[in-house]
């Protein structure tokens, strides 16, 4: 109880201007008390998803520079 007769005694001793900083931090420490934890972190399990996404065979070819300058005209079909 000594530690809260000396907080009472400190607290007693503040100018009103600091008593309002003072209460801003007491309801922010009530705040975070209530807040709740966290979910623990699981462990990924590779697999899972298998089979989900799939990417093109031709994923890695050339683009036509229509596609790059917005052209509305596939410069493969003109010729």
């Amino acid at each position: 109880m000594m530690l809260k007769e000396e907080l009472w005694r400190e607290i007693d001793s503040l100018p009103e201007t600091q008593l309002k900083t003072l209460w801003d931090f007491v309801q922010f420490l009530q705040y975070i008390t209530r807040q709740t934890p966290p979910p623990a972190k699981t462990r990924r399990v590779p697999g899972l998803d298998t089979g989900a996404t799939w990417v093109s065979d031709d994923f890695d070819d050339h683009l036509p520079d229509s596609f790059w300058l917005g052209d509305t005209i596939n410069d493969e079909t003109i010729a």
